[in-house]
């Protein structure tokens, strides 16, 4: 629980052409990350004819699936069966159909593009109802055109003075287009062309313009027919084949993932190496799962966890939390993943944020709220990062609802005020340590606890640097620890008188030992560290003085809000407003409780124990949604 798995190392050495055997059955065993070999003494594995190969077909299927509807796959296909349907005749058949109905259906829709295209052209020329079938002379020139409606009247001049005929037609709002006849090898053209005519190009057309119209329409529709049996085809061939393409591209992604996993190892003309790491406690069923697969086929060396630390080799972290506390691992991998040989901050996380976080907010009903809204997240979202959220939620309500009770809090109100509103004076359960009448203790209180939090920092660190047999990290934090102890006395005595005065004089040599111990293996320039712990222990002093804004916040809404029936019709504002001040507080006081903290942890405490900067650990393994074994 408080440390990851301990990770030994193993060392297989076999036959080059037991590689594919290999890799295979590495993956069957699915518990041990594969680490990559670099050495200038031997090469590494080259696979490149085996990804090209897969790489290709892989390529295919995508192609392949893209061309079909998604369909339900109900069931999962065997591997080796799909091994061979990736290269059967009815694959290549249904791969070869697929391709010729693809090129067949793109040149269908260039054909209905460019039907349109030409559809829209000649409906410009419908207004004239002529026949441009008929339209090839040996002397005259039909050219057509548009131009602005306020140029007109200089155009109509021009092509007086050049004797040419024409007729017009509304195009838009503001265009005309024309039909002009003239001859051939003239420069009217250029003239009109000088007083604003722009030429446009006239479709090709056998006959009148509504007669091509219907012919277009005719032919697209021919192609729509056409295209839809292809899409009924495709159709066909979805329902019968879409989950074995899965199955098969599914089968492709994974050889190409295992053939590039080769890569790693390093290799000889007729031998190979592999190294990687699996938990130490999971050898021996490694071993005898190697031995059952290859007999002595192949060489397996272990190096434990002990061989790693002492040449400072960095394996790869596993954290184990049980069931019931694994919902918590994401915040530690979100912030950083600690190395293979640190101590798991999971569960130190999961009992100290909760304490910030309910003290802050402090109030029964704000966390009744809390859990609430956790609950629903967590239950609404089964799956992905707000489902462990959602837990952590609910988890930090329960602090907050026990605080509540201590701070004797119920959406700002006392339970002695909650009694009198419903008719019971003068009922009194208990006496609470109200927020906003002891300010004074509660920040000798929030003081303390920082003490204790830092304190229990140091201790951690002390631990983590004894396992690594660190002896200079080690006695340094002891040192600190003592310090802080130190602290923790000194305030015990002088704010709360809960310690006999006798206490000051062990607990001030305690201080002039630690700080020795401090200065002898971390220097003279660590005690420029005091004032940066003194102000770690300070800064818990937010707890009370954001957790009093909360408090001041509902006091105001319940002064001037509260819907009292005194208020007549007023009821119908207060109400609502009433309700919706003490939501938005609640969030406002969950939100900074997050916020201040998760600081609280991982600035203030984390601070002190914590470096962090592992890889997690990824066995090699693949999540088989369409094959099996």
């Amino acid at each position: 629980m408080l440390w990851p798995a301990k990770m030994c190392k193993v060392r297989v050495i076999g036959l080059k052409s037991a590689i594919k055997q290999t890799i295979d059955s590495l993956e069957k065993y699915g518990g041990l990350e594969i680490k990559q070999i670099s050495s200038n003494e031997i090469k590494n594995h080259s696979a490149a004819g085996e990804n090209l190969e897969i790489l290709e077909k892989n390529l295919v299927l995508e192609a392949m699936l893209n061309s079909l509807e998604s369909q339900p796959v109900k069931g999962k296909f065997a591997y080796e069966e799909t091994k061979k349907a990736l290269n059967s005749p009815e694959t290549k058949k249904t791969e070869k159909r697929l391709g010729e109905i693809r090129a067949e259906m793109e040149k269908i829709s260039a054909e209905k593009d460019d039907l349109k295209e030409k559809n829209a052209r000649i409906k410009m020329f419908t207004k004239f109802g002529f026949d441009f079938g008929k339209t090839q002379y040996e002397s005259i020139e039909i050219v057509a055109g548009k131009i602005q409606k306020t140029k007109m009247e200089g155009l109509q001049s021009a092509m007086q003075k050049m004797r040419v005929e024409y007729t017009q037609k509304p195009l838009n709002q503001t265009e005309a287009i024309m039909l002009i006849a003239m001859e051939k090898n003239g420069n009217a053209l250029e003239e009109m062309q000088k007083a604003g005519f722009e030429k446009l190009s006239i479709p090709k057309m056998d006959s009148k313009p509504e007669i091509e119209l219907a012919r277009i329409e005719a032919q697209e529709k021919g192609l729509e027919n056409r295209e839809n049996a292809l899409k009924k085809e495709l159709q066909k061939i979805s329902r019968e084949n879409y989950g074995k393409l899965c199955a098969m591209k599914e089968y492709a992604q994974i050889e190409t993932e295992k053939s590039r996993e080769t890569e790693k190892f390093a290799a000889s003309a007729h031998t190979f190496i592999m190294e990687a790491y699996l938990p130490e406690k999971k050898y021996p069923e490694f071993e005898k799962f190697l031995k059952a697969e290859f007999g002595e086929k192949v060489h397996i060396e272990k190096f434990s966890a002990q061989h790693l630390e002492k040449t400072h080799e960095e394996a790869p972290t596993l954290l184990e939390q049980p069931k019931q506390f694994a919902h918590f691992e994401f915040m530690t991998k979100f912030i950083s993943i600690p190395k293979h040989n640190e101590l798991d901050p999971t569960l130190i996380f999961m009992l100290f944020f909760p304490v910030f976080y309910g003290m802050i907010v402090g109030d029964a009903v704000y966390g009744i709220i809390s859990f609430l809204l956790a609950k629903v997240i967590r239950d609404k979202f089964p799956d992905g990062i707000l489902n462990p959220i959602g837990t952590l939620w609910m988890w930090c309500a329960v602090p907050t609802i026990i605080f509540g009770i201590i701070f004797d809090e119920y959406a700002g109100f006392s339970h002695e005020k909650i009694f009198e509103m419903l008719g019971f004076h003068e009922l009194v359960l208990y006496h609470g340590l109200e927020r906003m009448h002891n300010i004074e203790l509660l920040m000798a209180l929030t003081i303390l606890l920082g003490i204790v939090t830092v304190a229990m920092g140091f201790l951690f660190g002390f631990i983590n640097a004894a396992r690594h047999g660190d002896k200079k990290h080690m006695y340094a934090k002891l040192g600190w620890f003592g310090i802080t102890a130190f602290g923790t006395v000194f305030v015990s005595i002088l704010m709360f008188n809960a310690l006999p005065q006798e206490f000051f004089l062990p607990s001030g040599a305690l201080l002039f030992a630690s700080l020795a111990i401090v200065l002898i293996f971390e220097g003279i320039m660590s005690a420029i560290e005091i004032p940066s712990v003194v102000g770690n222990i300070l800064s818990f002093a937010r707890i009370l003085a954001v957790g009093l804004v909360g408090v001041v916040i509902a006091a105001i809404l319940n002064d001037l809000a509260f819907p009292s029936l005194d208020k007549g019709i007023l009821l119908i504002v207060f109400l609502p407003l009433f309700i919706a001040g003490h939501v938005f507080n609640a969030f406002l006081a969950m939100f900074e409780a997050l916020i201040q903290g998760a600081r609280l942890n991982y600035v203030e405490f984390y601070s002190k124990f914590y470096q962090g900067g592992g890889k997690e650990f990824t066995p090699f393994r693949f999540n088989r949604k369409y094959t099996k074994e």
